[in-house]
């Protein structure tokens, strides 16, 4: 459940009620006016919110304030309870693009903290490599903050917020920029390396499972489930490759070096590819409604270049087979 404290001016609070009487709000209480505004709270589903804040929003009330609701004592009674149920089947159950804001814009700020997750997991994934120890290499990924640049890329495409793409695109190649210098330094300074040149090509299962990785990971986002991506970042498997390749390449492995990169593009794209549906799907738009047409034009732009670019490395993947 949600609880929204809606601030507006007492001329705009008609229009307010207005949205609030209906049956998706299970209570809603007003306060007396100060300083010529009304304050109102609204009790609610999550997925109800979602709703209300996009009508509020071109309502230009002066703040709205959301909070996550544990529980309530008394209990919601049993026919509010079976009635949402009912209504809710077939709808994704998202929480409001203005916490999604929230929840997304930290993973990718570019701060000390989140330099030193790079490094210290770009470590941690190196040693896994060369020892061939795999849950240390899970232990990197865990730890690896790079399934989040990717996600906030794909919500502000959806969104058509250039903001939050190039803060993405920023934070994303810094990072891999960052392991990619740690990784090579190594494959040059390492003994030897051809223990870990010797892994599986990649095959069209591995776009295949990318795919699911990126529809499970924007799933995840939208429902407020932080702890559940956790085995995203797991099965995405975003560093491994990217450190692997980067040793390989390091320790003059061109040929086995370029085939971790294939993989690591391969997840890039697919992420992108299925965050964008997912968010477009699960109905994250911009309030107005002149923003929502732009953001539908950056959307299908984006999706094509995705896909273009998941062909392109389709077929890749056909040439280097034939000459091999």
């Amino acid at each position: 459940m949600r609880l929204l404290e809606i601030i507006t001016d007492d001329h705009k609070s008609t229009e307010v009620f207005d949205l609030i009487e209906q049956d998706q709000v299970i209570e809603h209480w007003t306060y007396p006016s100060e300083n010529g505004q009304t304050v109102i709270k609204a009790l609610l589903q999550d997925e109800y919110a979602k709703d209300l804040l996009t009508a509020l929003e071109n309502k230009s009330v002066h703040r709205v304030i959301i909070y996550a609701i544990e529980g309530t004592l008394p209990k919601i009674n049993e026919e509010t309870e079976k009635k949402e149920d009912r209504i809710k089947i077939g709808k994704f159950v998202a929480i409001s693009k203005e916490e999604l804001y929230n929840d997304i814009d930290m993973p990718v700020s570019l701060s000390v903290n989140f330099i030193l997750m790079v490094i210290l997991s770009s470590f941690v994934a190196g040693i896994g490599i060369l020892k061939n120890n795999i849950a240390i290499i899970i232990g990197a990924m865990v730890i690896a903050p790079f399934l989040g640049p990717n996600m906030s890329m794909a919500f502000g495409t959806t969104l058509g917020d250039l903001r939050i793409i190039r803060k993405s695109i920023q934070t994303g190649i810094t990072a891999t920029v960052i392991a990619l210098i740690i990784s090579m330094i190594w494959g040059l300074t390492a003994a030897d390396i051809s223990a870990i040149a010797n892994d599986p090509e990649i095959e069209y299962q591995d776009i295949v499972l990318a795919l699911i990785c990126g529809f499970s990971g924007a799933v995840t986002v939208i429902s407020g489930q932080g702890t559940t991506l956790v085995g995203v970042m797991v099965a995405a498997a975003l560093l491994p490759p990217l450190m692997r390749g980067g040793l390989l390449l390091g320790g003059r492995e061109f040929g086995y070096a370029l085939n971790s990169f294939l993989i690591f593009s391969a997840n890039i794209i697919c992420l992108n590819i299925a965050g964008i549906i997912t968010f477009y799907l699960s109905g994250i738009r911009p309030g107005r409604w002149w923003d929502k047409e732009r953001a539908k034009r950056k959307t299908r732009t984006a999706f094509i270049v995705w896909t273009v670019a998941l062909l392109i490395l389709l077929a890749a993947i056909v040439i280097i087979r034939q000459f091999r």
